[in-house]
């Protein structure tokens, strides 16, 4: 769009002082207002063939001003650009002062100048502290979200993972341990990028001690609730290849005798026995069952599983017969474990009588048949290969395949 010269630009024009970020400011036509930065003696520039204005500022301000409706973007697209300002973020600085008033004060005007445009409090929040982000003013943003949760006032989950992304990034444990904990007095759970994060973070500290009082604070935070951010961080940090720390955590959390479940005990033997710590695994699940916790199927099914890729094909089979006498009935996943397993051992008379009673329970799954298939194969037992592969073939449409199983997402590191 081009300005005309016959229409009144700016409405009203206010200013907030702030550090400079730069002494050139890019701005659009919008229906609520404009920032730039900042020469004392400001003067509109000159109209850019693409229907945008340049303003040569300076003095460390802000310059807030309510433009004419014209209802060209929404407010978000506006959030965004007005920070989107030609400069080297390593030349920017922080602000004047490191009184929270300042902060709080440029918030309120700021807050003052956008309410009433049929925005929601929690984006216009969430909106100007995503521009202190992208300004570089991540300790300034932190702040203010501190002092936005003392208000009672909330912003998206989206900002929290933005200013959590950003602490690790800068390898600043301190302020991510504030923002984490600020988003766990939140409204808003965190999800899975929040955990992400979280690994990330832990990626970049050697200090035990340090990640172990985050620990603490978290199991005081959550102490009343179900132990599900404490399992996730296991999870997350294990996940994402750091074992001893995910352990580490783990062991923390039974010697404050924080109150760890079931699912805790079924991360940590996952994590262990795909990292191949066999005998590790087993003496974590015999505690578990000395420390009163009962074992569940996939209690059951983690333990089997690991000790299939490891070769442990007599274990599975003695896993299996306790859940049996534990009532706990068996599915398809702890099937096809020990089936294999008895396949693989090279008992595939019992493997096929175990498969014969799985059909009467269980729909079978094309895994299983191509496990059969293979280790009669191995065995020498041809003819009842055959005979598996055609069954297999002519009831294919009826298996279970890889549609019916859902991806596992990974914690990725960047």
């Amino acid at each position: 769009m081009r300005f005309s010269s016959q229409i009144p630009l700016f409405r009203s024009i206010s200013r907030i002082s702030i550090a400079g970020i730069g002494s050139f400011a890019r701005f659009r036509s919008q229906n609520r207002f404009f920032i730039g930065c900042f020469r004392e003696r400001s003067s509109l520039g000159s109209q850019n063939r693409n229907g945008s204005r340049t303003c040569s500022l300076s003095r460390r301000s802000i310059m807030c001003a309510d433009l004419v409706d014209n209802g060209l973007l929404p407010f978000a697209a506006a959030a965004h650009d007005i920070f989107n300002m030609r400069t080297n973020r390593r030349s920017m600085v922080t602000w004047d002062s490191d009184d929270d008033g300042e902060i709080t004060n440029n918030f309120d005007l700021f807050y003052s100048t956008s309410k009433g445009k049929n925005i929601s409090d929690k984006d216009i929040c969430s909106a100007y502290i995503e521009m202190l982000c992208s300004s570089g003013n991540l300790a300034e943003a932190v702040s203010l979200l501190r002092h936005l949760q003392n208000r009672q006032t909330h912003v998206s989950l989206n900002v929290y993972n933005i200013l959590l992304s950003l602490a690790a990034e800068a390898n600043n444990f301190s302020l991510f341990s504030k923002i984490f904990k600020y988003l766990l007095t939140s409204k808003v759970p965190p999800d899975f990028t929040s955990y992400c994060n979280v690994a990330k973070a832990f990626q970049k500290v050697d200090d035990s001690e340090l990640l172990l009082k985050f620990i603490r604070d978290v199991s005081e935070i959550t102490c009343d609730r179900e132990p599900t951010v404490v399992n996730r961080i296991v999870f997350a940090v294990g996940d994402s290849g750091q074992i001893d720390k995910s352990l580490m955590i783990f062991e923390e959390l039974k010697k404050i005798q924080f109150d760890v479940n079931v699912v805790t005990f079924n991360t940590v033997l996952g994590i262990l026995g795909r990292s191949g710590q066999v005998d590790r695994m087993l003496s974590e699940f015999t505690q578990m069952k000395d420390l009163g916790y009962s074992p569940d199927l996939v209690t059951y099914n983690t333990v089997i599983n690991c000790l299939r890729r490891m070769g442990k094909f007599g274990l599975c089979k003695d896993f299996a017969r306790e859940m049996f006498e534990k009532g706990i009935n068996m599915d398809l996943r702890t099937y096809t474990a020990v089936i294999d397993g008895l396949g693989r051992a090279g008992h595939v008379e019992e493997a096929l009588n175990m498969f014969s009673e799985m059909k009467k329970s269980q729909q079978p799954s094309i895994y299983i048949y191509r496990a059969l298939i293979s280790d009669l194969k191995r065995a020498g037992k041809f003819e009842l290969a055959l005979n598996l592969s055609e069954e297999m073939n002519s009831t294919s449409s009826k298996l279970i395949g890889p549609k019916d199983f859902k991806p596992k997402q990974k914690v990725k590191m960047s």
